[in-house]
């Protein structure tokens, strides 16, 4: 009998051990669930988006200093109940010193009746811009200079704070879409660039609002960049189909220079959209943009809006994802001559640290 007894209570041990086994996976896998949607990944806006940006009747924000402590060197940005991270986008308008949250809301009043809260000194504006009747808003956020932007999510707010990149980049490229068809490669030039950890990009704009040639020149100097590219289309004779790039001839870069980076450009870019290359030509003087450049610059055409064959090319999505392939190759390529990576070597640490400071 005391045998019979023993057992139920080991029995009894071992279920309540493992049921306090279940209880405790079930307890982590929450926390450190919750502790992932922290820092969820907000998706950056789509075109179309962007373009939807045209309320006129904006506000400016209510921004509170952060008390006992909380907020304190970010910016915190409230929430209504229930709107998760996909109901939330995000744009940097780098050269214009911008940030701006899309948010898919459904009261209308809610940014009236609730404070941003930050004691950021580079946040020289806050405005909300109503984008329907429902609750979608765009909040735009002017800085007063180039900084980058890190979010966290949580139950019913947005943390964001921001660094500034100088000096953290190795590589360092500037893209400039100079027309409607320039615009369309950036989405896919960022496809494949955001995968890419060893260089970094910033892109002039990413929508149809226009920017300065000051405020490029500006995001060339805040940026350190190393190269400056152009794209999009030229406009000449309707012959001419196919890749042309561009130069500054007047500005004489040692070693990889203008030429260089041009004709590297050209060829990645003709391979990859198996198109015509047409060889390079010096920039028109009125391009001050590249004109005024120190740095490797090229402009980038994928063809030429009066030749019926290259118009037809421009409506084709695999024509200008190609383009956008070859515009990223030539990039790299240039970056692998400035910057050559030491392959089929592994140094040690004090070496890579020595390679370093070379």
């Amino acid at each position: 009998m005391k045998l019979r007894v023993t057992e139920l209570i080991d029995n009894r041990l071992k279920k309540t051990a493992i049921y306090t086994a279940i209880f405790a996976i079930i307890s982590f896998g929450i926390m450190f669930y919750r502790a992932a949607t922290k820092s969820i990944l907000i998706a950056e806006a789509t075109q179309e988006e962007t373009r939807a940006v045209v309320s006129t009747e904006s506000f400016e924000l209510k921004i509170s200093p952060p008390a006992g402590g909380k907020g304190e060197g970010t910016l915190v940005i409230p929430l209504e109940a229930g709107v998760s991270s996909d109901l939330i986008t995000f744009e940097e308008k780098h050269s214009e010193h911008k940030f701006l949250l899309f948010i898919k809301g459904r009261n209308p009043e809610f940014y009236h009746q609730n404070s941003i809260i930050s004691d950021l000194t580079m946040i020289t504006g806050a405005t909300c811009k109503p984008l329907n009747d429902s609750g979608n808003v765009c909040l735009e956020f002017s800085l007063d200079g180039l900084y980058e932007n890190a979010t966290e999510l949580g139950d019913s707010e947005i943390t964001v704070s921001f660094n500034t990149p100088e000096g953290v980049y190795e590589n360092v490229v500037v893209i400039d879409p100079v027309d409607d068809i320039g615009l369309k490669l950036i989405p896919y030039i960022k496809k494949i660039m955001d995968n890419d950890e060893s260089i970094k990009v910033f892109y002039t704009r990413q929508s149809d609002d226009a920017v300065t040639t000051e405020d490029i020149e500006s995001l060339i100097a805040d940026s350190a960049a190393d190269l400056y590219v152009q794209v999009g289309t030229q406009d000449t004779n309707a012959e001419d189909a196919g890749i042309r790039t561009f130069y500054n001839g007047q500005f004489f870069i040692r070693e990889f220079g203008n030429i260089k980076f041009a004709d590297t450009m050209e060829r990645c870019t003709a391979q990859a959209a198996s198109a015509n290359a047409l060889g390079l030509e010096e920039v028109p003087r009125d391009n001050d943009r590249i004109m005024n450049a120190v740095i490797p610059s090229a402009f980038v055409s994928i063809g030429n809006i009066n030749s019926p064959d290259d118009s037809k090319r421009f409506g084709q999505d695999s024509y200008i994802e190609n383009c956008a392939t070859g515009i990223v190759d030539g990039i790299k390529a240039s970056f692998q001559i400035i910057n050559p990576t030491i392959e089929n070597e592994e140094p040690d640490a004090l070496q890579g640290i020595i390679n370093g400071n070379q």
